[in-house]
Parts: structure tokens; C-alpha cells; sequence
């Protein structure tokens, strides 16, 4: 009879493309553990560059996974844009310049021999929150992820909501009027205004380098000025809030979430301002309705868990 400590454990690899590095990492996806973790700068010009530093991780973890007797069951990534069939990443919007129309999964697959899931990395987010972080415990789990841009993702029951490549677009609904220009090329947007690029353009629009040059405005110095006095740093941050709280009253009235989990880099910074979110008068589906409001945990291991989820039974 085979020992327990004998068995083969089940892994997977987490990838993680972020606005400056993409972390890799191997999970045991049924701990919800990850194991080892590589990070590299994000390449975003060179497809063969990018090939091969994935070849390298790959390598890598066969070799530490062969070490212990155990099965690497495939390797799951989290794209910043839009991914269809889990296969075909159709467009970045330019961030990875050579990944429009790209067979990522199918060339990862060929080259390196291994069994590949794409999905958007705010999904994935969602996904690795629902099924290990602060949501495991919460049948409906609604994920922003507050980074260089904002992300939605959904999951109900530990399962993405649905394949549609669209959802993680949901920051981009008007929520009033800002000279704060979004990316997509529209003003007001949610993402324009909760992320880390609309807090440093929030800190252009009041002159905050000839005020400040000393102080470069990134969201952990503005809101470390803040917990100073700095009233500009109060007035940028209180209208950060106030937007996100905007928002939050949107998507409660679309998803109806159990729990809503806060990520991304910007998102630490918020552990003392979650009272502002859960507001007794924001509209509710229905009377009975109860919400929560979370910091994630899970920190940077969000996307490489839920990159690795993907690989799960019923994952999506």
C-alpha cells in the first residue's frame, strides 16, 4: 500500500503578466500553495524574448517538481487584454506589442511541451481570490484589482462567471465628470480615476511636482502624505475614495456580490478605509441584502494562483 508522503501532489504554473514584471510560480493547486516563484521584468516588444523566458521557468519547475515525484499538469496565464477560448490573446491594447492575434497558448504548448490556459488577469485575479484568498468562503466574490489600471473579475461558487472575454471592460462605465482622460479615450472613466495612473494624474491636475518636487507622486507617497496632513494628499485621496465608493454602489447593483475583495498594489493602502464602502445607505438588490469589504491576502500571489486554477476541475 502506498504512504501518503509518497503520492504524487497535483502542480500547476501560475503566470502573472504585470505593467512591470510577470511573476511565475508553482502551485500545489489543491493546497492552494505556491511552492517557488520566479520574476522577471515584462518584456512587451520581443515575442522570442518573451518565449523563451517562459521556456527557462518551465524548465525550471519540471526540474524542481521531477525532484519530488511530482505532476505538473500544465501552466495557466493571466493576459492583461482580451482572451478567447482560453487560447487566442486578440489584443493588449499595445501594452505587449507583439500579442495581437497571438496563439500564445498554442506556442507555449509546442514549444515547451506543456498543457496551457490563457484568461484576462483580472479574471484570473478574481479566480485565485474566490478559490484561496478572502473569498473561498463567499459563494459570490466580486475582485477589483487597483494596480497600474483597475480590473473586474467575477466568480460564483468558485467558478469564473462564464468565458466571455469582456467583463474586465466593467471599469469602464462614467461614473461623472473628470478632465482626467482614460485610456480608451473617454473622460470619467472608473479606471481613469481608482488606479494608480488616475491618482498620479489626480496629483498632476493640482501642480503636485512644482508643490512637491521633492516628493514623486506615487500612490504610497501620497497616501503616506496623507497620514501626514498633507491636505493636498487628504483632498487627492478623498476624492480616490469617493470615486471607488461610486463605483462599489454600481456593482452591487449588477453582481450582488457576497464579498468584495480589494487588490492590487494600490489596494494595501486601504486597510483603515474599508468603513467608507460599506455605507448603509448605498441602494441594495434586495432587503435582506448583506456585503463585505476585504483587503486581499493574497498580494501578488492572486494572479499566479488563479493562473494556476485555471488547470482545476470546473475552474471556468
Amino acid at each position: 500500500m502506498e504512504t501518503s508522503s509518497t503520492l504524487t501532489r497535483q502542480l500547476a504554473i501560475g503566470v502573472d503578466i504585470g505593467g512591470t514584471r510577470t511573476k511565475l510560480g508553482l502551485v500545489d493547486v489543491q493546497l492552494g500553495k505556491v511552492l517557488e516563484m520566479l520574476v522577471y521584468p515584462t518584456e512587451t516588444k520581443n515575442g522570442e524574448s518573451f518565449i523563451s523566458l517562459i521556456e527557462d521557468a518551465i524548465n525550471t519547475f519540471k526540474k524542481i517538481a521531477e525532484k519530488e515525484n511530482d505532476e505538473i499538469i500544465g501552466i495557466g496565464f493571466g493576459v492583461p487584454g482580451f482572451v478567447f477560448g482560453g487560447k487566442l490573446v486578440d489584443s493588449t491594447y499595445g501594452f505587449l506589442e507583439f500579442m495581437e492575434d497571438y496563439p500564445l497558448a498554442d506556442i507555449v504548448q509546442k514549444r515547451c511541451n506543456i498543457s496551457c490556459i490563457l484568461d484576462n488577469d483580472a479574471r484570473v485575479v478574481a479566480l485565485g481570490e474566490a478559490k484561496y484568498g478572502k473569498g473561498k468562503d463567499f459563494s459570490r466574490v466580486l475582485v477589483f484589482t487597483l494596480g497600474t489600471g483597475f480590473g473586474v473579475g467575477f466568480a460564483i461558487n468558485g467558478m469564473l462567471d462564464g468565458m466571455a472575454p469582456y467583463g474586465h471592460m466593467a471599469g469602464h462605465i462614467i461614473i461623472g465628470n473628470s478632465e482626467i482622460q482614460c485610456y480608451c479615450g473617454r473622460k470619467g472613466c472608473l479606471e481613469a480615476l481608482v488606479s494608480a495612473t488616475g491618482i498620479g494624474l489626480a496629483a498632476t491636475e493640482i501642480n503636485w511636482v512644482n508643490k512637491y518636487p521633492s516628493i514623486v507622486p506615487t500612490p504610497e507617497n501620497i497616501f503616506r502624505e496623507r497620514q501626514n496632513g498633507n491636505k493636498d494628499a487628504v483632498a487627492v485621496i478623498e476624492n480616490f475614495i469617493s470615486f471607488l465608493k461610486i463605483g462599489i454602489n454600481n456593482y452591487i447593483n449588477i453582481y450582488a456580490p457576497d464579498i468584495i475583495v480589494l487588490g492590487g498594489g494600490v489596494a494595501k493602502a486601504l486597510k483603515n478605509d474599508l468603513h467608507h464602502f460599506q455605507d448603509k445607505k448605498l441602494l441594495r438588490p434586495f432587503k435582506a441584502y448583506e456585503y463585505e469589504v476585504a483587503v486581499s491576502v493574497l498580494s501578488e500571489h492572486a494572479g499566479i494562483l488563479g493562473g494556476a486554477a485555471l488547470f482545476t476541475q470546473n475552474a471556468i
